[in-house]
């Protein structure tokens, strides 16, 4: 890749530039690990203190940029409205790997009774199974399993050695991340006799709506009656647990190694982080943040409130009662010394 930095400015509109526009960039990088051959981007505060030490050649920042000193005289400077937003496309544009071309590889294995678009690509050693439907722009890659009646929308990607159990429907423009498994069977048994455990039959579905991404090695399970359901736009990074008959809202994001029980439902646009565990039949609302490594035990009903700790409290009680704890090693002993001056009195 070699963008003239003159090019790059006129591609994103920049609203004014400071800096030399005749130097040629050859790739993408941040702040911290920029050199000069490399475009980078601003826009967080908290890492002011990068601005002033980057080696970048040129460096994206806010129209609105206001910094504690000068920008340094080394980087060019490029005047946005989007920094993060203008970056990224730019690397989806000139770095993203390429998508195969249409067509059916070699030795993959498609059912006779499954409808596939002549736009779409199927790679060598997939499976399609019986009254699948693959539409226009999907992508099923290498080793990709698509069971019976399973449903994918146009522009879809499924990675190698993905699962979508029968009837599962994928939306437009999903991604499914290798090794994830969609719509395997719920964790459902009861105790039967002699207190065995008897299996109870997973007869449900998944639907995933558009825009859904699904991380490698995740595992969204089917329903036992019913569907579990996640809705436009939501993501789900590496290794989570969705269980059977959860219910996740619009934009939702959540972080690895989260663990939702089967039957809870989360809001629209909650950010949820990695190592969260959140319990069956729990309702978490809207617009709800939930900090890494809590555990959600009951409903939270209120909307677009913070929580952290386990078991998850609101953050700033939650924050208390942790620089509280901090201090008990040395208020423990005052406290015995109180004890024994009350005692003797």
């Amino acid at each position: 890749m070699n963008l003239r930095l003159a090019d790059i400015a006129q591609s994103v509109q920049a609203l004014r530039t400071e800096g030399p526009l005749d130097r040629v960039i050859q790739n993408f990088a941040s702040l911290a690990e920029a050199t000069e051959s490399d475009l980078s981007f601003f826009a967080d505060p908290r890492y002011e203190s990068t601005l002033y030490q980057t080696r970048a050649g040129a460096v994206l920042v806010p129209e609105d940029l206001s910094l504690r000193k000068p920008l340094p005289e080394g980087p060019t400077w490029l005047y946005v409205k989007q920094p993060e937003h203008v970056f990224y496309t730019l690397v989806q544009r000139y770095r993203a790997q390429p998508l195969p071309g249409w067509g059916q590889e070699p030795h993959a294995f498609i059912h006779p009774t499954a409808t596939i678009s002549e736009k779409s690509y199927i790679g060598a050693f997939a499976y399609i199974g019986e009254g699948a439907q693959i539409s226009e722009g999907a992508w099923i890659f290498p080793f990709a399993y698509i069971g019976a009646r399973v449903q994918i929308g146009s522009g879809t990607i499924v990675y190698p050695h993905a699962v979508l159990m029968p009837d599962t429907v994928i939306g437009p423009n999903c991604i499914i991340h290798p090794g994830a498994i969609v719509g395997a069977d719920g964790f459902g048994f009861y105790k039967g006799e002699h207190r065995i455990y008897e299996r109870i039959p997973q007869v449900g579905r998944v639907i995933l709506e558009a825009e859904v991404e699904v991380g490698a090695n995740t595992c969204v399970d089917r329903a036992t009656l019913g569907t579990t359901y996640l809705a436009e736009g939501v993501k789900l990074d590496n290794l989570i647990q969705i269980g059977h008959n959860v219910r996740i809202g619009p934009h939702t994001a959540i972080a690895a190694q989260t663990g939702i029980a089967g039957s809870s439902s989360v809001g629209a646009y909650c950010r949820i982080g990695g190592q969260v565990g959140i319990a069956d039949h729990v309702h978490i609302a809207e617009r709800t943040s939930i900090t890494a490594q809590s555990g959600i035990s009951k409903s939270i009903t209120t909307p677009g409130r913070s929580w952290r700790g386990a078991p998850a409290q609101e953050v700033r009680q939650q924050l208390l009662m942790e620089a509280i704890m901090r201090k008990l090693p040395e208020l423990y002993p005052r406290i015995l010394q109180l004890e024994k001056i009350l005692t003797q009195s």
